[in-house]
């Protein structure tokens, strides 16, 4: 047991597999029925199937207030780019002054009832991620981009994915690989999420001045309990879209101890990103420190990513090769 094999979403994809977050986008938005009515380019609500108008709402109320160029191109830093003022600005309808002809009861908590259902999103990430992924697992027809024998049955995988192709197309044990954020097919929770620990805590997200804002009399200038409130049900939306790295870490530590003989390291399609380095910094710790690592790339970019990567990381021994 001398290598450790590190598996990310590029491995995937070079197998011809959809599971680019563009991809997820088009899953989302993929009608499992044909429409009866069509308007213009638009199918009615009415036509479409349950399962797909659920779909189309989480897909709308996520885009809402992330912007798509960076949701379905960098999916998980994405969820951290929230814009939180906007949300309240546009809910601000819902926050009356005292005075106003229109107060009722409920407008103690309308305002923060509707930012909780603009965000809650959230909460159905993990279960649409699973069901897209379902759908690429069902796919069979997968042939192998490496020799069947490239695996050895003492290897070790660090798998960043949520599939099976590991399993599927090369028959590596399940025992020997830790998916570290997951498998959909067995019913694991899937771990995705931003890393800015800075959005929940403490005091990091600006108040929102309603009665700046709207030109409101506010009797008292304490902050107004309903803002108070506001602001927590947005932390709690970074909190709950948040990847604990660390807390993942310790959940897994018999696997990174058991990495002392390895020798070997080969980075398959990892995109090396900010949000897991954490891991790599782990298995640097307990691999011998005359590990050889093999980083692949796919672009340019990519490869002076991963020569960033190297330097970061505090690499001795490395090279990179094109995949």
């Amino acid at each position: 047991m001398n290598r450790l094999f590190v598996i990310g979403n590029g491995f995937d994809i070079a197998h011809g597999l959809p599971t680019k977050y563009s991809n997820f986008m088009e899953y989302l938005l993929t009608l499992t029925q044909k429409p009866q009515f069509i308007i213009g380019n638009y199918a009615l609500l009415d036509s479409i199937a349950p399962q797909d108008q659920a779909k189309r709402r989480f897909y709308e109320t996520m885009s809402k207030y992330i912007p798509e160029q960076d949701l379905w191109c960098s999916f998980e830093e994405a969820l951290g780019y929230l814009d939180y003022e906007q949300i309240q600005e546009d809910n601000s309808c819902y926050f009356l002054d005292y005075a106003d002809d229109n107060w009722r009861d409920s407008a103690n908590h309308d305002f923060q009832y509707m930012i909780e259902q603009d965000l809650s999103f959230a909460s159905e990430i993990p279960y649409y991620f699973r069901q897209w992924i379902i759908t690429i697992n069902m796919n069979t027809n997968i042939l192998p981009i490496f020799p069947l024998n490239s695996f050895d049955t003492s290897d070790l995988f660090l798998n960043f994915n949520y599939t099976n192709t590991l399993e599927n197309i090369y028959k590596i044990p399940s025992n020997n690989i830790l998916y570290i954020h997951g498998n959909a097919l067995r019913g694991d929770k899937l771990i995705l999420g931003h890393h800015d620990t800075s959005l929940f805590q403490g005091k990091m997200l600006p108040s929102f001045n309603a009665a700046e804002e709207h030109g409101m009399y506010m009797e008292s200038e304490d902050e107004d309990f309903r803002l108070q409130e506001a602001r927590e049900i947005i932390k709690d939306y970074f909190r709950k879209t948040y990847k604990d790295t660390i807390s993942i870490i310790k959940c897994n530590q018999l696997f990174f101890q058991s990495l002392t003989k390895i020798k070997e390291i080969i980075v398959i399609g990892h995109s090396l990103s900010n949000i897991d380095f954490d891991y790599f910094l782990e298995v640097k710790k307990f691999v011998v420190s005359t590990c050889r690592w093999h980083i692949s790339y796919y672009s340019d970019v990519d490869l002076c990513n991963a020569q960033n990567f190297a330097q970061k990381l505090g690499l001795s021994f490395f090279d990179f090769f094109h995949l």
